[in-house]
């Protein structure tokens, strides 16, 4: 009997230690998701394909064209890797060459980095952050790409 006594005085005691363990844990995975809920993500970041090409008059969807819709924008914390494929006139294979940048987000502006020297990258977020407008030079002709997520 007495073996069953002490069973009953250290149940309480093992309860209270299993039921603060586990409120401990739960705490700190809460904790833990907090954290991450606050460390917010650049909504630039991530791969970006190629889905029009705006020439200032019209876009044009390149989802279906050869060589075009292997073009992406891939964009990581600190790196930006801008690859374009375009058919070649000449031989009507696939011209591809990718670009890459250290940039930063400036208060909503975007740049690209290199050293101390920083160029306006003309990146603009559109529609809830799904459709991404770079801007860039083309032949001498300012060319809108836009990419979709």
């Amino acid at each position: 009997m007495s073996q069953l006594t002490i069973d009953m005085k250290t149940t309480p005691s093992f309860l209270k230690l299993f039921l603060v363990t586990v409120l401990v844990a739960i705490n700190l995975s809460c904790s833990k998701e907090d954290d991450e809920q606050l460390k917010v993500s650049d909504p630039a970041i991530g791969t970006w394909n190629l889905r029009a090409v705006y020439d200032g008059q019209q876009a044009v969807d390149v989802t279906e064209h050869a060589c075009f819709r292997d073009s992406r924008l891939t964009i990581n914390e600190g790196t930006m890797n801008l690859t374009l494929s375009v058919p070649n006139e000449n031989s009507g294979d696939c011209q591809t060459e990718t670009l890459q940048s250290n940039w930063i987000n400036d208060n909503g502006t975007y740049y690209l980095v290199d050293g101390d020297e920083r160029q306006r990258a003309n990146i603009v977020l559109n529609d809830n952050n799904e459709t991404l407008q770079m801007t860039i030079i083309a032949n001498g002709e300012q060319v809108a790409l836009l990419f979709r997520k």
